[in-house]
């Protein structure tokens, strides 16, 4: 017969009935957990014969001055806010005298390999995980094995989940967007991106929801209103089409984020309709788009640099119980809000009218004007990444 084998940290955690990251903290941090618990796992150790090794002895004694950021898989719609707050991750780190070690995403197993190595071997002292979805196995995966994070963004456990994340307040930004809106005399509204895959955006949704509710706006919270799609430019650009040919065309249209919000100024342009003036939109995240051309996009400002602090601050002194944080944002107004013409609306209707009329007897010149709207979008995306 071989050597018995050695009793793990799951062993023990078995035996004493709390978490093997209970154990790893009676380890390497007694200090945060409660004197009964400690006891528990300590006659556990005893009853198993268990000595932890000399990596759970050299984290008590020195901890890695390194965190692991879990880079979100590339989008292929855009996501400049996301390059803005990788920036605010690294001063974060480096504000508590941290550094930033970056982790590609990769299928499930290998990812949590990587963090094992990285976390067991002393690379780092935890990990920091983004574009956090409903039911995200990478966050279960990482508590099961012990191993310290703090995620970006809630799951569908919200504020019940077990493990600490931070986040902009999503649904408060869009709720002050919509507030902003019916202050410049709008009542006709739509929200462009929905996507119920992921709490942060079902977050936006639901406060542009209950700000319409609040106001009174209850076809602005009709299907037809709430629209589901992609994040990208062009889709902005067919959305904001969609929206403007409807039978009731909104005269305020929020996004979900500001790239959309770049394709809907582009279909108001190419139809001779001034944002803000004629037809008010509002965008999310306040990144460089909003400041293209000669139309500046209302926007919310998501606090990044107070996020990422909140997140490594999280990994840092983790906590004994989890925290959930929300962090306020702001509305950066610019002039795709601007006040209506003579204070009313024009609602779409009539400027779409009055182009249809122009070619209302003529099907490929409507279909020109479409073209007219893609191309305009084409030469947009173009100038931006030269």
């Amino acid at each position: 017969m071989g050597a018995p084998r050695k009793a793990s940290m799951a062993d023990v955690a078995d035996r004493a009935g709390v978490s093997v990251m209970t154990v790893s903290n009676v380890i390497n941090r007694p200090e945060i957990v409660a004197e009964v618990t400690r006891d528990k796992v300590h006659a556990a150790m005893r009853e198993l014969r268990y000595r932890n090794n000399l990596v759970a002895r050299s984290l008590r004694l020195a901890r890695p001055r390194q965190i692991g950021y879990i880079l979100p898989a590339p989008d292929a719609s855009g996501n400049p806010y996301m390059n803005v707050f990788l920036h605010d991750l690294a001063t974060a780190c480096q504000a508590a005298d941290r550094n930033l070690t970056l982790i590609t995403q990769q299928d499930i197993e290998a990812l949590m390999s990587a963090c094992e190595d990285l976390y067991f071997g002393q690379a780092v002292a935890g990990f920091v995980v983004s574009n956090v979805g409903s039911e995200d196995d990478r966050l279960i995966e990482l508590q099961k094995r012990g191993i310290p994070f703090a995620a970006y963004g809630r799951d569908a456990a919200a504020f019940d989940s077990p493990w600490s994340w931070a986040e902009g307040d999503a649904a408060l930004g869009v709720a002050n967007a919509v507030d902003h809106l019916v202050e410049r005399g709008h009542r006709e509204l739509a929200f462009v991106g929905a996507d119920r895959r992921s709490e942060t955006v079902l977050q936006r949704e639901l406060g542009y929801r209950e700000a319409c509710e609040r106001h009174g706006l209850a076809a602005s919270t009709a299907d037809a209103r709430i629209v589901h799609c992609r994040g990208d430019l062009a889709t902005g650009v067919r959305v904001a089409a969609a929206l403007l040919d409807s039978d009731a065309p909104p005269t305020g249209i929020v996004c979900k984020t500001d790239t959309l919000a770049a394709g809907v100024v582009i279909t108001l342009q190419a139809r001779g309709l001034t944002p803000g003036r004629d037809v008010a939109v509002t965008g999310y995240d306040d990144t460089p788009l909003t400041e293209f051309g000669t139309v500046g996009i209302t926007s919310v400002h998501q606090d990044s640099a107070g996020i990422a602090a909140a997140l490594v601050r999280l990994v840092v002194e983790q906590p004994a119980e989890p925290e959930h944080v929300l962090v306020a944002p702001s509305l950066t107004v610019r002039s795709s809000t601007d006040p209506m013409r003579n204070g009313t609306a024009h609602t779409g209707t009539a400027h779409i009218g009055t182009l249809h009329a122009e070619t209302a007897d003529s099907e490929p010149a409507h279909t020109e004007t479409l073209h007219a709207e893609t191309q305009a979008a084409q030469r947009f995306t173009t100038e931006e990444h030269v």
